[in-house]
């Protein structure tokens, strides 16, 4: 089953008592170019969780295993008075506390649902990336961004003769 991180990561930002009290609304993009869900509500929100509905992937080998690596972005960003340094740090203070929560409950997740072989099992929660915006990055706005790896068994294998027949044109 491939894990659902789109519908985990939306979960998480409405679950979330800091997300939820500070008014921090999930929304999706097609990658940092394409920010539309946040343009649509900037008007009516100042807080945003986007998550990226694309993923970067990679096919690897363990060995004789293989797996499909695919890797997940979201942002986490707060809008603030502009040329107001103070309110900036504040918020960005904010975006890294709701960070730290996501991370802790992807680790009390992945440990709660290992022995169930559910599909956050191969989420990498010992390594998750993430970066800071600087000041200028987007006027108005700070946050950050993080990126976890999902490793999940990728079957390579012919099942028989008929099935590589169906696939290719042998001659």
């Amino acid at each position: 089953m491939i894990f659902d991180a789109l519908h985990y990561f939306e979960t998480l930002a409405r679950q979330n008592k800091l997300c939820v009290e500070n008014g921090f609304e999930p929304v999706f993009c097609s990658g940092p170019d394409s920010i539309e869900g946040l343009m649509q509500q900037f008007q009516k929100v100042s807080n945003f969780v986007m998550i990226d509905d694309t993923t970067d992937q990679n096919l690897f080998s363990e060995g004789v295993s293989y797996f499909k690596r695919r890797v997940y972005t979201v942002f986490i960003l707060a809008a603030y008075r502009w040329d107001d340094m103070e309110d900036r740090e504040e918020k960005l203070n904010l975006c890294r506390e709701v960070f730290q929560q996501f991370v802790r409950r992807m680790i009390w997740d992945r440990a709660r649902h290992e022995d169930a072989g559910d599909d956050i099992t191969f989420l990498n929660v010992e390594k998750v990336y993430s970066k800071e915006f600087g000041r200028y990055t987007m006027s108005g706005v700070t946050g950050l961004y993080f990126m976890v790896e999902n490793d999940e068994p990728e079957s390579m294998e012919y099942e028989d003769e008929q099935q590589l027949e169906s696939e290719w044109l042998i001659v």
